[in-house]
């Protein structure tokens, strides 16, 4: 026998001669629910609905109906390139280069990684003597052939 048989028949034989007290409001919705486990929780809300008055309860009489495809589109991905580049392309005022890297150079970090390397310029040497010098240099050293 399962657990809650057993119990209901205790209670039935044995309720007044021992002297068990029942709350009122309990016994009644006891009666009403079934002694399935599953789904008593279910049944306990439609127990507390019954008492209450037809305009408290929830239902879906005034609700308006929303069509999927409405609702597909509201909540897809849009598409903001075109808006975007037209943003983009509309502004034509450029920033003066001297600024910019003013204010690059503040925003960087003090640590030395953060720092730009700076490259410095190479400066080719030029050679006092010419070609022809070199030419006329050898010629007289080693003599002309």
């Amino acid at each position: 026998m399962s657990r809650s048989l057993l119990k209901k028949g205790l209670d039935l034989v044995c309720s007044d001669s021992i002297g068990f007290k029942k709350q009122p409001g309990k016994h009644k919705q006891n009666e009403a629910l079934s002694s399935n486990k599953i789904g008593m929780k279910k049944q306990l809300q439609k127990l507390k609905r019954q008492g209450q008055p037809q305009n408290q309860r929830a239902s879906a009489k005034n609700r308006v109906i929303k069509s999927a495809i409405e609702e597909y589109k509201k909540h897809a991905p849009q598409d903001y390139l075109a808006q975007n580049l037209k943003y983009m392309l509309g502004s034509h005022s450029v920033a003066n280069k001297k600024a910019v890297k003013e204010i690059v150079n503040q925003h960087c970090g003090r640590k030395a990684r953060d720092k730009q390397v700076k490259k410095k310029k190479r400066v080719q040497k030029k050679s006092v003597f010419s070609d022809s010098d070199f030419k006329r240099f050898e010629k007289e050293y080693f003599g002309s052939r």
